[in-house]
């Protein structure tokens, strides 16, 4: 009996045969993962007798097989050819079959993910990835689905901005530029905007960071909780709190000063409510780098005669520059991607973000959005890669090989006491916004008729169920992928060199700086046409909320492996541990914390997202920020803040069973991955 040489393409023969005869190679529109009785007229069987094409796949399958028995020397060169030539085919008669109102199918996904293995396994075995099949096959995996899921739905945005029915035309985006005669104003307010959050949320979380890391009060505690409240909140719950304080009926401005007026709709309220919203994210970047700061540094200064006051200013201030600057850099983006805040408290101060979102919905022109989303997408990008630049290329190095000495210097009294007092006063008015969106879901009507009523919670257990049920099922399967997908790519780059390694790292962290709208048309765009047909599914959704949270995962992972000895991982192997034992008992139970906050901060994330699904939800899968949207679009503020309230709670019970599991110290690292991702 022949022996089998090549288990992996002997596998991959039989798993691509079985696909070939059993498993549905294309689906019908919305069943992605329908395997019924009816289905199997769609394997690549049945389909050969239209599409011969499939007899190559069939083909493939045996010459795998054949290789699987061959002689080593000749494995190399057959399994990367054949691997290249399967997930060709595989492509192509997927998008010959996948006609609408059929799409790809289980058996594509199939055959795709057993060529990408066969050709891992020979770039594994000819030395083009120094790694084995898994890694290699990782890898490859990885490199696909970003690709499909990052780069192609942005492709899809620039294609829609520069093509119409007559062809290639890039003077389409010029000409739709100048039908848009509101462009200048509405860039313009979206830098300034941009531009001032970012100063004011950097100087909020320098006085933060200073007064939790520097002070010598017990209240620093209370401080870093601050740091919780941008995570467990919707994008847009600060907007509406600021509405009840400020707005028409606002408690501040109609109860307490009489006064009748929307001033608070427009540049100011964005300002107040971005600012409220992303100073605690200035704050994480700015705390960690103060507390890395060397006490040596200052306590030389100090020794040199120079004062307190002195030291501050030209010892410990200027070593906080780069963390100034990734947190200015930071709030910039976030600024330009809020999607919530805008939509509830812009009126008629238009920004980009929101332009798209009414391209799409009320002028039904998907080439201005796009090409709005094309402007969009250029400011936040040349921002993260300011970022990048400023944080590769100047060295603030404070941490080197030896043990810092010392302890840190304590802020000078009267910077003390004034840092103390600002946190103070700026904690009481945050929390105020906060308990107001928990009191505007027990009143009847906001400023109208403020009686006590449990209606807006009846109305929400009554009506508003199945979106919530929906919103935590699709988070909590997308939370374990999320975190899976994001610990498995830190893992690759971090403990593997391989070409692409670099390209493959910025486009998974790409994610971060695209703004959700552009997400958000971009797979409108991609996906709501053969062969990759989503639209309208749960898929889509979960799919979103895996890319656009992926980055969680990487902080998380690439954190908690930096902190781990490669030794470990090579003592194994030279005890003749497999990888796979490898990974499972001594990788995976040293990144645990890391696992579990990524898990923890990816359902977090999805449960609060909406400024990329709002354009993906349909009648069928409904998620609770939409609903909350709409809510405060009607002006149904009670209805809205009991929603916002029972989320709120939901995200604080998740963090704090995160803090329980994991502990004090990964929990700090889990929110700071959370909250910067």
């Amino acid at each position: 009996m022949t022996a089998v040489r090549s288990p992996a393409c002997m596998i991959g023969g039989l798993g691509l045969l079985l696909t070939w005869v059993l498993v549905p190679f294309v689906s019908r529109e919305g069943g992605l993962f329908s395997l019924g009785r009816g289905d199997q007229a769609l394997t690549a069987l049945h389909l050969s007798a239209s599409f011969p094409g499939f007899w190559l796949l069939m083909g493939l399958a045996v010459l795998w097989m054949v290789l699987g028995l061959a002689r080593p020397d000749r494995l190399e060169r057959g399994a990367i050819w054949g691997g290249v030539i399967g997930c060709l085919l595989v492509l192509w008669l997927t998008r010959t079959a996948g006609v609408k109102p059929y799409a790809f199918g289980p058996g594509a996904l199939l055959a795709l993910g057993t060529c990408l293995l066969v050709l891992a396994f020979g770039l594994s075995r000819a030395g083009y990835i120094r790694a084995d099949t898994f890694v290699a096959a990782s890898i490859l995996a990885l490199g696909f689905f970003i690709f499909l899921f990052i780069l192609y739905p942005l492709f899809s945005v620039l294609r829609q901005s520069v093509m119409d029915e007559r062809g290639l035309r890039p003077e389409l985006l010029l000409e739709t530029l100048g039908r848009y005669t509101a462009l200048m104003r509405v860039v313009r307010n979206s830098l300034g905007l941009a531009l001032f959050v970012g100063v004011t949320s950097t100087l909020i979380g320098l006085a933060f960071a200073l007064a939790a890391a520097r002070s010598r009060s017990s209240l620093t505690v209370i401080l870093r909780a601050f740091s919780l409240l941008p995570i467990i909140t919707p994008p847009f719950v600060v907007g509406l709190s600021i509405i009840l304080l400020f707005g028409l009926q606002g408690f501040v401005t109609s109860r307490l000063l009489g006064l009748q007026t929307r001033g608070i709709f427009g540049f100011p309220g964005l300002a107040l409510a971005q600012t409220l919203s992303f100073a605690p994210v200035a704050f994480l970047v700015i705390a960690s780098v103060v507390e890395s700061v060397n006490p040596a540094l200052e306590e030389a200064s100090l020794t040199l005669r120079a004062g307190p006051w002195e030291t501050f200013w030209k010892v410990t201030l200027p070593l906080l520059r780069p963390g100034l600057a990734n947190a200015f850099l930071l709030t910039i983006i976030e600024s330009l991607a809020d999607f919530g805040n805008p939509i509830v408290l812009g009126g008629e101060f238009e920004v980009l973000s929101t332009e798209i979102y009414f391209s799409i919905i009320g002028r039904f022109d998907q080439t201005l959005a796009a090409t709005l989303g094309l402007i969009l997408l250029s400011f936040s990008l040349t921002t993260f890669l300011l970022q990048r630049y400023w944080l590769g290329e100047r060295s603030y190095v404070t941490v080197t090989g030896k043990p810092p000495s010392g302890t840190a210097m304590p802020l000078p009294r009267g910077l003390e006491i004034g840092l103390l007092t600002f946190c103070g006063l700026w904690c009481l008015f945050t929390l105020t916004v906060y308990a107001f969106v928990a009191f505007g879901g027990f009143v009847e009507i906001w400023g109208i008729n403020n009686a006590f009523t449990l209606r807006h919670y009846h109305q929400l257990l009554r009506d508003g169920m199945d979106a919530l049920q929906t919103t935590l099922l699709l988070a909590a399967i997308s939370a374990p992928l999320t975190a899976a997908v994001g610990i498995l790519l830190a893992y690759v780059v971090v403990r593997h060199d391989f070409a692409g390694r670099g390209a493959l790292e910025f486009t998974s962290m790409l994610s971060f700086a695209v703004p959700g709208t552009v997400i958000g048309i971009g797979y409108i765009l991609a996906f709501n046409q053969s062969p990759f047909l989503l639209t309208g599914t749960a898929s889509i959704i979960v799919i979103s909320f895996i890319f656009r949270n992926m980055p969680v995962g990487i902080r998380s992972g690439v954190a908690a492996l930096a902190q781990i000895d490669r030794a470990l991982e090579e003592a194994s192997v030279t005890l003749r541990a497999s990888f796979a034992t490898t990974i499972r008992r001594v990788v995976l139970p040293l990144i645990r914390p890391a696992i579990i906050s990524a898990l923890v901060f990816s359902f977090v994330r999805a449960v609060t997202a909406i400024s990329a699904v709002v354009f993906l939800v349909s009648a069928k899968w409904q998620l609770s920020t939409k609903v909350i949207l709409d809510q405060a679009e009607n002006g149904r503020y009670g209805l809205a803040t009991a929603y916002s309230t029972v989320l709120i709670v939901i995200m604080a019970v998740a963090i704090a069973g995160m803090y329980l599991a994991v502990g004090k110290r990964a929990a700090v690292g889990g929110l700071e991955g959370g909250g910067l991702a």
